[in-house]
């Protein structure tokens, strides 16, 4: 799915560290979604990427996370994208997405973004009510929507030229 070597701890500043998180450690991240209030549980078969503060004492601390999972379509659905309370409002939800972008472009990602994050999505290159949205994906969002929520169905894919 995705080069582990090429994403593991990529600096995107001296205390800021993009990661693909292996297997091992999705408890963690769980834990991390359960420290700002969200109950996840990732499968086995979703990618997880995160950003880590590197404290004075080289201690890494989950600050952001994001959950991949792949679909039958053959692309992603993006979930529960989250900075921790703390570190909100510094542009990382941004910096996850921006090194997220060129892994995802090939196959396409769709996400159900809160109404209030519409725009967010807009600028990172995301449609509102995709026409190439996979039936799959669609399926799910009406789903949600058939249970009352207000969710708007996003999609980026980098289209060929």
């Amino acid at each position: 799915m995705f080069n582990t070597h090429v994403l593991g701890g990529k600096p995107l500043d001296s205390e800021i560290h993009f990661w693909r998180e292996p297997t091992d450690r999705y408890a963690l991240v769980d834990r991390f979604y359960r420290s700002q209030g969200y109950r996840v549980k990732a499968a086995s078969t979703e990618a997880l990427f995160t950003l880590h503060h590197i404290g004075q004492a080289g201690v890494a601390e989950i600050i952001a996370a994001a959950r991949l999972v792949p679909q039958s379509s053959g692309h992603y659905w993006l979930r529960n994208l989250l900075v921790a309370k703390d570190w909100r409002a510094k542009g990382l939800a941004s910096s996850l997405m921006q090194q997220l972008l060129p892994l995802l472009a090939p196959q396409g990602c769709y996400c159900f973004a809160l109404p209030h994050l519409h725009q967010f999505y807009t600028r990172l290159g995301f449609d509102l009510e995709p026409e190439h949205c996979p039936d799959d994906i669609r399926q799910k969002h009406k789903q949600y929507r058939n249970r009352g929520r207000d969710w708007l169905l996003m999609g980026y894919r980098e289209l060929a030229t």
